[in-house]
């Protein structure tokens, strides 16, 4: 865990921390078993660094199964570490860690210090493509939040210099073509940068978003899927105090 990179733009009320490869692998994408107990041993170390009982966690699990539509949002209010399969997780429930783990996708960290709410976002391609940022925000709302009231932070992930597509068929769409640059050797996507417009589109301060200056594909503190990094992730951790 690096200190330098840990986000200082939330108020008072939550906790949110970030990995780095010197915790080890916090993943292993290559097993089958997602909670092999060397990985686990890392979580709890990880956690037990930042004052967080990973056992009280709540696991997000991303899967890339076919008919998946990347924008499903899931209410916990207790602990899961066998883990939640979804691509946001909400809690109103002070002491709950939300642990997801990461590589080059943004782990997207939403609060509202008016109504102590907190979600943990699996924000990548796909997500970015279903708007599940915006939707996210929305669900706030539907809870009784005012988007003004909530505070996003952008962990460590892959910018555009070094995230390549081979094709993107939203290359053309309005909200899209300002954030993809097409080069000869692909199409080239600034993620942060789109959801940082969809979340100010959607009424957040601007002052209220962080995006975490960690390009993942050019720093060693990080796993990177995109550089050949296949089975190991860093994670993120929120929680709302207790």
């Amino acid at each position: 865990m690096i200190t330098d990179d840990q986000p200082t733009n939330f108020p008072d009320g939550v906790l949110v921390r970030v990995s780095s490869r010197q915790d080890g692998t916090l993943l292993d994408r290559t097993n089958g078993d997602r909670h092999e107990p060397e990985v686990v041993a890392r979580r709890k170390a990880f956690c037990e660094q930042a004052g967080i009982d990973y056992n009280q966690s709540a696991y997000l699990i991303i899967t890339y199964d076919e008919g998946r539509t990347y924008d499903i949002i899931t209410e916990v209010s207790g602990p899961n570490t066998e883990g939640v399969y979804t691509d946001v997780l909400y809690t109103e429930s002070g002491g709950l860690p939300l642990f997801l783990p990461v590589a080059d996708c943004i782990g997207t960290v939403i609060y509202d210090a008016t109504r102590q709410a907190l979600a943990l976002a699996h924000i990548g391609r796909h997500a970015s493509e279903a708007d599940t940022l915006a939707k996210t925000i929305e669900f706030f709302r539907s809870k009784g939040s005012q988007p003004q009231d909530l505070y996003i932070w952008m962990a460590p992930a892959v910018r555009q210099e070094h995230y390549r597509m081979e094709y993107f068929n939203m290359k053309d769409d309005p909200f899209w073509r300002e954030y993809c640059e097409t080069k000869d050797d692909g199409i080239y996507l600034d993620l942060q940068g789109y959801n940082y417009a969809r979340a100010i589109s959607s009424g957040v301060l601007a002052e209220h978003i962080t995006i975490s200056p960690v390009d993942t594909a050019d720093n060693p503190n990080y796993f990177s899927h995109s550089q050949g990094d296949t089975a190991g992730r860093f994670a993120v951790v929120a929680m709302l105090a207790a």
